[in-house]
């Protein structure tokens, strides 16, 4: 090797230097080591003594400096000074202690994929999206559907990536000039390519069955095929390997559990409705069709003003001319001829009807079929031809139900309404100034306005909650009823067995549901969620409703999850959470090993695919112990990672081809022996595992410090350290047959041959 392979720099920014000087080689001999281990460390390090010769390499010693490390084929590598630690030798000397990991890393970390956060010019704005439960037209705000709807979403849709599509959002138009090479084939995975690339890699390689080394600027990922590579290479135990070390960890073993992925949540919505087409004009009268056409928006839950019925009677002129029956032509397509009140063609029919009106003949059936179009009045203007869109907004079967009781009455019915001072009123009060942004969201009764210990429910519906809440709050109820408004108390119980309720509990207006401990009833009234509209107490932005105003009118207005407006319908939703993904993951061949080991289930939310599924288990459970496999060569000579060595030790049954994925020593001193490491998981350590499973008593039992692991256990040979190994004697000394001893003599000639018993 050549003097100058160590060369530290004033490089910073991407390798950039304007000068170098070399390390003096003595240091490099006494203290130099380069380990490198797959996907994982890529470090050097060395200890600088500071000499006259040597003053300039040691002064150009510095924090996140570049080191050029040359190897002896010429190729070089950076490596960026991580760790200094200064000190003085045993001649006084002073002295650096110096790491340093491949360029290539921070390099990597400068790479960053992060979320925006909201400011004020650019803020969060929430309830606008295509996902909001909110809708500003005036056309859909009460479009509910009578029956019952069930929509089936997935909770947590993350689409599934390549390997290569999540490496290229870091690579691609990256500022620090990395490049990448990829190499092999991956499943698809679902996850986010956020944070850095390095520490991206640390969390989610592996789930690809992937592993990756620095080269350069280069970023290298493989396969493990694709890395692989045989090799010239043959370690022989006693021959040019002087140690064989081999330590397996069965603790965290798993071959059984439960595999969990795709996490859906089904909604199921009923809506009532106190009209439906019992009540109802189903057919045109004297050739009109307004009045069956408000019957079946109301069937539907649909708000429908006069200008939209007239849009809609005009397009019906247009299509059939109030013909039911009315038969139209095919267009020049294959779908069949254009049929009934609206000239649906047959299948688009079906796609849009709903159970029990699927008669493409009935005027009434095609109006409920138009009402479950989404933005039904938005695709027709009554001058021109209609072409329907969008998926329909249920197929649930139409049952109409009569409405629940919509009654209100008052917390203290003996008080009724009573008064208020202004800062126990809803909404922003003087008086009410103490509250952050002035605002209260309920209203309060007080003991001395509003006397009694008994709260009556000023609301029917179900008990949905009762919990203990902070701040203040205390213990308090949450009354559901069927469109999905919550009537929350609070702030009135000391403790919880004041309540006299339970939850799944039917509440009617006036029963009484607990008893008032404390000095005042707060009451809330909201459709968003209970706690999580907690969150908003302070905000006055629709969340909380006025509960003076609702409880005198007798009704709370129309929005958010239920409605109530004049169509006369009503709403309620449950939800249903589930994975659509589900397996039992069994390993006999492992259980045949080592015995059934259940584990944990396995859950990945956002991973809707089964093979996606099933790669990531491959690639995570562990189903044979932690292994790890070293060497030592008798001498260092260039081996690189990836590299397939053919590993001989017979006295531990090995005899395999072995994967290099790690190696540390220093090339500059031939009298250390560079320690390899081989790959520890998957098939390719299998006949260690076997060789730990045989009886210990094959072991040579005269090791210089014999061990033994934890679960499965260790074995480790090193016959150079006791040479005088076959010459022990007594009852504990291993005994060789003369064919034994033969075949042994064969070995250290380098034939092919294996040590059998004992």
């Amino acid at each position: 090797m050549i003097r100058d392979q160590v060369v530290l720099t004033n490089g910073l920014d991407n390798f950039s230097n304007t000068q170098g000087e070399a390390v003096d080689y003595s240091d490099l001999h006494d203290s130099f080591k380069v380990n490198y281990q797959l996907s994982s460390a890529y470090e050097i390090s060395f200890t600088l003594t500071y000499t006259d010769q040597f003053a300039e390499a040691y002064k150009l010693a510095k924090m996140k400096r570049y080191v050029e490390y040359a190897y002896d084929d010429g190729t070089r590598q950076f490596f960026t000074i991580q760790q200094m630690e200064e000190g003085v030798d045993e001649t006084g000397q002073p002295t650096l202690q110096i790491t340093a990991t491949h360029a290539l890393i921070d390099l990597m970390k400068n790479i960053r994929i992060d979320p925006k956060q909201p400011t004020e010019d650019n803020p969060d704005v929430s309830g606008l999206g295509p996902d909001s439960s909110s809708d500003s037209s005036d056309d859909n705000k009460d479009n509910q559907q009578p029956g019952t709807t069930v929509t089936v979403k997935q909770t947590d849709v993350q689409q599934t990536y390549s390997l290569e599509e999540q490496l290229h959002k870091f690579i691609d138009n990256n500022d620090q000039g990395v490049k990448l090479a990829i190499y092999g084939t991956f499943p698809k995975m679902a996850n986010e390519a956020t944070g850095s690339l390095y520490e991206w890699l640390g969390s989610n390689l592996a789930s690809y069955g992937a592993f990756w080394y620095p080269d350069g600027y280069t970023l290298r990922v493989y396969d493990l095929p694709s890395i692989q590579h045989r090799s010239d290479e043959t370690f022989r135990y006693l021959n040019n390997m002087t140690k064989v070390d081999l330590q397996s960890d069965g603790n965290d073993l798993v071959n059984d559990c439960w595999v969990y992925g795709g996490k859906v949540q089904k909604d199921i919505t009923t809506v009532t409705a106190t009209g439906g087409v019992s009540n109802g004009v189903t057919t045109a009268v004297n050739g009109d069709w307004s009045q069956a056409a408000k019957n079946a928006a109301n069937v539907m839950g649909v708000s429908m003003n006069d200008q939209q019925l007239g849009v809609l009677l005009a397009q019906i002129k247009l299509e059939s001319g109030g013909n039911d029956q009315a038969k139209g032509g095919t267009d020049g397509l294959s779908d069949g001829p254009a049929l009934g009140l609206l000239q649906f063609k047959q299948g688009t029919f079906n796609y849009y009807c709903r159970p029990p009106y699927t008669n493409i003949m009935s005027g009434f059936d095609q109006l409920i079929a138009f009402f479950n179009i989404p933005n039904c009045f938005g695709q027709i203007t009554g001058r021109h031809g209609w072409s329907p869109s969008g998926a329909p907004l249920s197929k649930a079967t139409i049952q109409a139900k009569p409405a629940t009781d919509n009654s209100w009455g008052w917390p203290f019915p003996g008080t009724g309404e009573g008064s208020f001072s202004s800062g126990q009123l809803f909404g922003v009060q003087p008086g009410g100034g103490f509250r952050p942004n002035g605002f209260h969201d309920g209203l309060d009764f007080g003991s001395v306005d509003h006397p009694g210990p008994e709260v009556h429910a000023v609301h029917g519906g179900a008990v949905t909650q009762i919990s203990w809440g902070s701040g203040g709050i205390g213990y308090y109820v949450v009354i559901t009823d069927s469109s999905g408004l919550n009537c929350e108390y609070q702030e009135a119980f000391i403790e919880r067995n004041n309540i006299s309720v339970a939850v799944g509990q039917q509440i009617k207006t006036g029963d009484v549901i607990g008893i008032r401990t404390n000095n005042h009833l707060h009451l809330g009234i909201t459709r968003a969620a209970i706690p999580g509209a907690f969150s908003k107490a302070f905000t006055n932005d629709g969340t909380w409703l006025d509960p003076l105003q609702i409880i005198k009118n007798g009704g709370a207005p129309s929005g958010g999850t239920g409605n109530s407006g004049d169509s006369g319908t009503t709403s309620s939703t449950t939800s249903e959470t589930y994975y659509s993904l589900y397996y039992h993951y069994v390993d006999k061949d492992s259980q045949k090993r080592y015995g059934v080991h259940v584990g944990a289930p396995i859950i990945q939310d956002s991973i809707y695919d089964m093979d996606t599924l099933k790669a990531f288990v491959a690639n995570t459970v562990k189903h044979e112990p932690d292994t790890t496999f070293t060497t030592t060569m008798a001498d260092w000579h260039t081996v690189a990672l990836g590299y397939q060595i053919r590993v001989y030790a017979p006295e531990m049954n090995i005899k395999s081809w072995e994967t290099l994925v790690g190696y540390s020593g220093n090339p500059f001193n031939e009298t250390q022996a560079p320690e390899l490491t081989y790959r520890n998981t998957g098939l390719e350590l299998k006949s260690f595992v076997d060789a730990l499973a045989q009886d210990l008593q094959k072991i040579n039992r005269n090791n210089s410090l014999p061990e033994r692991g934890v679960s499965i256990g260790t074995k480790q040979e090193d016959h150079f350290a006791n040479p005088n190994n076959q010459k022990e004697t007594g009852p504990t000394a291993p005994k060789y047959s003369q064919i034994q001893m033969n075949r042994l003599a064969q070995f250290m000639q380098g034939k092919d041959v294996t040590l059998d018993g004992r």
